[in-house]
């Protein structure tokens, strides 16, 4: 499965949200655009549709930024991508339902609705708990010597 820029960036955004939650309150665009090397504008557009999925929230002011509407264990994959990519949970248009209802109900009974019901068991088993954990691991992995 080929997820587009739009949700490769907002799952690294959240993911980088839930590596500092219990540090900090919120984070702007701006920051997480800058620590991630994400365009601003783009990335101001992804924040949009994750607040309206209630992904984030926000808080307006100069201390200000967007926060997760839940704790990091309660997000879950299907959570952020169901909102920015919407399209990859829609279901699938009929193929040959007039000529071949039977070959129709075939393809959705073994195929669709097993693989739709196996990616979305999939992504709602995954927190941004789980990410951020591996996230922080993976940095943990390294030695720095000065």
């Amino acid at each position: 499965m080929k997820l587009s820029a739009k949700s490769r960036y907002a799952l690294a955004s959240v993911i980088k949200m839930a590596t500092l939650y219990d540090s900090k309150a919120t984070m702007t665009v701006l920051e997480i655009a800058t620590e991630l090397n994400i365009s601003k504008i783009y990335l101001e557009r992804v924040f949009s549709q994750l607040k309206q999925g209630n992904v984030v929230s926000a808080i307006k002011g100069s201390q200000g930024g967007y926060f997760l509407t839940d704790v990091p264990s309660a997000l879950t994959l299907y959570d952020v991508l169901s909102c920015v990519e919407p399209a990859l949970f829609a279901k699938n248009d009929a193929t040959v339902e007039e000529i071949a209802p039977t070959i129709e109900n075939t393809l959705e009974e073994l195929i669709y609705a097993p693989l739709d019901q196996a990616i979305v068991s999939t992504l709602q088993g995954i927190t941004l708990e789980m990410l951020a954990q591996n996230a922080q691991k993976s940095n943990a992995d390294y030695m720095y010597y000065l």
